[in-house]
């Protein structure tokens, strides 16, 4: 009786012993890698370094039970693919590859301006702050289906409301309207003027000087077609009775009317020797009429030689300086 008992006894020890490894046949790690010695069925899996296999536990997959990827115990036959422990809230419509939008750490998608600039579209201007359901319609279902990414797949109610069609607009806003604006109202900025840039006074709307809204007329670049007005209406000096050029650029620049910059030093310098500094009434006593002027006034030289020639006598013996 006792030697069956050992018998039996040495059997199980066998068996135990050669039994197949919940693990599978390959598995060649060290039990002591998760394993104590005190309790067979208890393991401690921060005895194994994870992050030296080719998944390693970063973000919210450090705190995952084992067996939540690891049902079978397995762990050759663990999966890797993400949307093969993730089921795909997007039914495909953006591909498997999860890490596109997410990471390990959380699922909240941090990184639109990112993504959009990866697939081809920009979010710069009103497409930074638009609404994600507006070019999306099945956002709300997280689907992201593959959409057309040119300006009249989107715009082309404004476009249709618009005389463009016409006009033979381009369906391309941008080669007009700016991408970087906040609205439409922002025209003709982003539209390449060719022979007359838009700077400076001149980057204003465009039926400023399009008063008919017919764009496709080229329009004179002189400045009295869009000036003429202001050219009349000035009275110090008298522009038109003084019978200045209509060229303002001469006098004017882009940026503002005033101050005027008149090169006054082609026709008698001002700006050094005994003239420098003074005002222009002082020389030029016709209100509105600088082409007039005297040397010899109360508040400038006087008659010192009783002569009646104006500055032209002064001249003979005097430098203009």
């Amino acid at each position: 009786m006792r030697r069956f008992l050992l018998l039996i006894i040495s059997g199980f020890i066998v068996t135990s012993v050669f039994a197949k490894s919940p693990h599978g046949d390959n598995f060649k790690i060290d039990c002591a890698k998760c394993h104590i010695t005190s309790n067979w069925e208890q393991s401690n899996p921060r005895l194994f370094n994870h992050n030296k296999t080719k998944f390693p536990l970063v973000g919210a997959h450090k705190s995952v039970e084992c067996k939540a990827c690891h049902p079978t115990l397995e762990f050759a036959k663990a999966k890797t693919q993400c949307w093969e422990c993730h089921k795909d809230i997007h039914q495909g419509t953006v591909g498997s590859d999860c890490g596109r939008c997410h990471t390990p750490k959380t699922w909240i998608v941090s990184n639109v301006k990112q993504i959009h600039q990866q697939v081809g579209f920009t979010l710069n201007g009103s497409h930074a702050t638009a609404d994600c359901n507006l070019c999306h319609k099945s956002a709300s279902l997280f689907r992201f289906e593959n959409m057309r990414t040119d300006c009249y797949s989107c715009h082309k109610d404004k476009y249709d409301a618009t005389n463009h069609r016409a006009d033979g607009y381009n369906t391309d806003c941008f080669h007009c309207h700016n991408m970087t604006g906040q609205n439409w109202s922002i025209s003709g900025k982003g539209f390449e003027h060719g022979l007359f840039p838009l700077s400076g006074g001149h980057n204003i709307d465009c039926k400023v000087c399009h008063t008919t809204g017919e764009y496709r007329t080229i329009l004179s670049t002189e400045c009295k077609t869009c000036h003429l007005a202001k050219y009349n209406a000035t009275t110090n000096p008298n522009h038109k009775a003084v019978g200045f050029s209509t060229d303002c650029q001469p006098c004017h620049s882009i940026n503002a009317w005033t101050p005027s910059t008149f090169n006054h030093e082609s026709y008698f310098p001002i700006k050094s020797g005994n003239h420098s500094g003074i005002s222009c009434a002082q020389c030029h006593t016709t209100t509105g009429n600088y082409l007039k002027f005297s040397c010899v006034t109360s508040s400038c030289h006087g008659n010192a030689h009783n002569q009646s020639q104006g500055a032209a006598g002064c001249y003979r013996c005097h430098s203009k300086g």
